[in-house]
């Protein structure tokens, strides 16, 4: 029978997204332009946002043991969204419990949900837009939202292997973790909302097989490689606190945020089970736009590149503050991966060190590039605020 989800639900406060759902009001319409002009620079002056704990009010059978939940945060992708949900549906592990978070106002995922038919796969529509990031944070609630013992997020772009669900439970039982980190394959796109060709594997050069505790990990944030969303398999007591709340609006901060938040130790699975879409090709526009609009939208964009580096920079220094210049230096040493020194990985760790300030000679850099990155990184780290807290 079909549940009825709207009904029981009680929300997060957003106001980064320009209303707070709690109390289903809009921000005022200046202090809305002025967020989605400023971004986090807005919300480190006016922004208060607080992160409640939510849960679906899922009434489920007593008995729940093994149940694993799908959460699909979706916004327009239907042909995707109905790839995704198609791989749920072949699974090898049969107790599962799935809800579409659909984020589109006109509800456009409810039909691909309904033309499925399976009773497992419920639909949810968010009663105001969160945005990208505020829709997959939302799926990285800790809990159970629908009762179960395990939890993963499945982007609508993104899809499984057969064996996902039934490999991802086996290792966290047989390893006595609570927290797993699985590998995928690459999906590579050619044409925007159609299916890519598949290459590479997104962990390899990076981990070998086997446990790790959480600053074990942080070198991977190095390279600005965070805990990806559809590689984060976890159970739902675990102790790490996986949602982000309004520390950010950008994806791939949200990633490293994550893997600063981890609190307990993490299996590392070098088997893809899963698959991972890279960003749709951006379409041309060829219509000439007013001069005013197109300098608006030049200027807002890089404001945002600008942003998405300080925030980068700022979990580069929190992972770095952790490890230590030693524990670096040891784990370059010990990497004997060929891919990592191929595509010049130690000369990406040497720019970041000097970005974070650690003026560490790793390659032969010359001199006034050393003091150019050391600079720039002095400028991002002490005149460029953000309302970013990456540290435990």
């Amino acid at each position: 029978m079909r549940r009825d989800v709207n009904a029981n639900m009680a929300y997060a406060c957003w106001c980064q997204f320009a209303h707070c759902i709690l109390c289903q009001q809009r921000l005022p319409k200046l202090r809305t332009i002025f967020l989605r002009m400023f971004g986090a620079i807005a919300q480190s002056i006016i922004c208060k946002p607080e992160l409640a704990e939510y849960r679906l009010g899922y009434q489920m059978s007593s008995d729940s043991s093994g149940l694993c939940e799908v959460r699909v945060p979706t916004f327009r992708r239907p042909k995707l969204l109905r790839r995704a949900l198609l791989s749920v549906l072949e699974q090898t592990y049969s107790n599962w419990r799935c809800v579409v978070l659909d984020d589109c106002p006109d509800g456009s995922a409810r039909s691909i949900v309904e033309a499925i038919q399976d009773h497992r796969i419920d639909y949810l529509q968010n009663p105001q837009r969160l945005g990208a990031v505020g829709n997959i944070d939302k799926s990285f609630f800790r809990g159970p939202m629908l009762g179960g013992n395990y939890a993963f997020v499945l982007e609508d772009d993104n899809y499984l292997l057969p064996d996902h669900i039934e490999r991802s439970i086996g290792i966290l039982s047989e390893n006595s973790a609570r927290v797993a980190f699985c590998n995928q394959y690459c999906e590579m796109v050619d044409v925007p909302g159609e299916p890519g060709r598949i290459e590479e594997k997104t962990l390899n050069w990076m981990y070998e097989e086997g446990i790790y505790d959480p600053d074990e990990l942080l070198p991977a944030l190095l390279f600005s490689h965070g805990f990806s969303n559809g590689a984060a398999f976890w159970r739902t007591d675990c102790l790490s606190d996986l949602q982000i709340g309004g520390s950010t609006r950008r994806e791939g901060i949200q990633e490293s945020l994550r893997l600063l938040r981890l609190r307990e130790p993490v299996y590392v699975s070098l088997q893809p089970t899963s698959v991972w879409r890279s960003r749709d090709p951006q379409k041309s526009c060829a219509c000439r736009k007013p001069i005013l609009a197109s300098f608006w939208r030049f200027a807002s964009n890089g404001i945002q590149r600008v942003m998405t580096e300080k925030e980068g920079i700022d979990c580069q220094c929190a992972a770095l503050r952790r490890l230590g210049e030693e524990r670096i230096l040891n784990y370059i040493a010990r990497n004997t991966n060929p891919d990592f020194f191929r595509y010049h990985r130690v000369a990406s760790i040497e720019r970041t060190m000097l970005l974070c300030g650690y003026n560490t000679k790793l390659t032969s850099r010359s001199q006034a590039d050393r003091l150019m990155w050391l600079l720039m990184g002095w400028i991002a780290r002490y005149l460029i605020p953000t309302r970013l807290i990456p540290s435990r």
